[in-house]
C-alpha cells in the first residue's frame, strides 16, 4: 500500500487518466527508492512500461494497473456469468473477479492468481495449469474453495502461483483459462462508476484505500508484517490485504463481501467480534501452501447501511495487525 505521506502514487496517476507511462512518469527517485525491495530490479520507465505491456499482451490485450510497491494487477470479472447471493443479484466486479498480481523479483516475475470458476470448470482448469509444470520443483496450485454461501450457481476459488519469465506465466495461465473457462479476457480499462453512496466515508472508517470499479467500491487495508512466499518478499498487494467490496442494493442500503486476512491467533477473535454484530461468517481458509508469517483468509457477508457496515468491519478489523490509514 502507498505510504501516507506520499502525496500521488502511480495507482492515484493511473486513475487519473494518465495510463502506465503518465504514471510512472511521475514516479521520484526518492519514491523510486522507497518503493525497491532487495531482490527487484529497479523501477524506470522504460523497463517496467514494457513489462506490463508483455503482460497485457500475454492475457490476450486485457488492460492492468499498477498498484504500489511496484504490483501490477490484472482483474477480468466473469461477466459471462449471472450470480445471486442470498437472492441478491451482484456484479461481476463484486462477487465474481479473476485477479491476477505481478511483482518484479530480479531479473524473473512472480505471478499470483486468484480465479473465479464454476464447479464444471475447476478440474479441466486444474489439469491443465498442472500439466503445464512452470515449476517442476515447487507447487504451482496453492488453493480451492468457496468464499461465499448462498451463491446461485456455486463460485469456487482457485489459486496458484508461479516464478518466471512474465510472458510465459501469464501466457500460460491466459492458455488455461481461455481453453478450459469462460473467463472473458480481453477489456479495456473499466469506469469507475456511481456506488450511490459515500464511499469517501466509508474509505475512511475502514482506515484502508478506496477504488471504484463499475460502481463497486473495493476498500484494501494492508497488514504491518512483510510477507515471503517460496522466500521471495512480496507487497501486500499480492493477496495479503483484507479486501471489503459494497456494492449497492437499494436507497440506504447495501451487500458487502468482506475479507480478512488473518493471523491463527487473530481468526477467532474476528469471527466472534462479526457474528456479534450479526454478520454471516461464509469461509475460512489458506490461499497459499508456503507462506511466512503463515495467514488465513475469513470470508464473511452483509447487508444494510454503508456506514454501520463500515464501523461493524472497523470493529472486527481493530482485532488484527492491520496498518490503518
Amino acid at each position: 500500500m502507498a505510504d501516507s505521506k506520499e502525496p500521488f502514487s502511480r495507482r492515484d496517476a493511473v486513475k487519473a487518466g494518465l495510463g502506465v507511462a503518465g504514471a510512472l512518469a511521475l514516479m521520484t527517485t526518492g519514491t523510486a527508492s522507497a518503493l525497491a525491495q532487495p531482490r527487484d530490479l529497479p523501477l524506470t520507465k522504460d523497463n517496467d512500461e514494457d513489462w506490463a505491456h508483455q503482460i497485457e499482451a500475454a492475457l490476450g490485450g486485457t488492460k492492468g494497473m499498477f498498484e504500489d510497491d511496484g504490483v501490477f494487477k490484472v482483474d477480468v470479472p466473469r461477466t459471462d456469468i449471472k450470480a445471486t447471493i442470498f437472492g441478491i443479484a451482484v456484479k461481476p466486479d463484486f462477487a465474481l473477479d479473476t485477479e491476477i498480481t505481478f511483482k518484479k523479483v530480479g531479473n524473473q516475475t512472480a505471478m499470483k492468481f486468484e480465479a473465479c470458476l464454476l464447479d464444471t470448470e475447476v478440474n479441466p482448469v486444474l489439469s491443465d495449469w498442472l500439466d503445464q509444470r512452470l515449476n517442476p520443483e515447487q507447487e504451482d496450485f496453492t488453493a480451492l474453495h468457496n468464499h461465499y454461501l448462498g451463491d446461485s450457481p456455486q463460485i469456487r476459488f482457485m489459486h496458484g502461483f508461479a516464478l518466471g519469465d512474465a510472458s510465459k506465466i501469464a501466457g500460460a495461465l491466459y492458455k488455461t483459462l481461455k481453453e478450459h473457462s469462460g473467463t472473458p479476457f480481453g477489456h479495456g480499462e473499466e469506469p469507475p462508476g456511481d456506488p450511490g453512496f459515500d464511499w469517501k466515508k466509508v474509505t475512511d472508517i475502514l482506515g484502508g484505500t478506496g477504488e471504484l470499479t463499475n460502481g463497486v467500491l473495493t476498500v484494501s487495508v494492508a497488514r504491518k508484517e512483510d510477507f515471503r512466499q517460496r522466500g521471495v518478499k512480496l507487497p501486500t498487494d499480492m493477496e495479503f490485504d483484507s479486501l471489503f467490496n459494497f456494492q449497492s442494493i437499494g436507497p440506504g442500503q447495501v451487500a458487502v463481501i468482506g475479507e480478512f486476512v488473518v493471523l491463527k491467533d487473530e481468526a477467532d477473535r474476528v469471527a466472534r467480534e462479526l457474528r456479534q454484530r450479526k454478520i454471516l461468517v461464509t469461509a475460512l481458509h489458506n490461499h497459499e501452501l508456503d507462506v511466512d508469517p503463515n495467514v488465513y483468509y475469513l470470508h464473511c457477508w452483509t447487508t444494510g447501511g454503508p456506514i454501520h457496515i463500515a464501523r461493524d468491519m472497523r470493529a472486527a478489523l481493530n482485532h488484527t495487525n492491520s496498518d490503518f490509514k
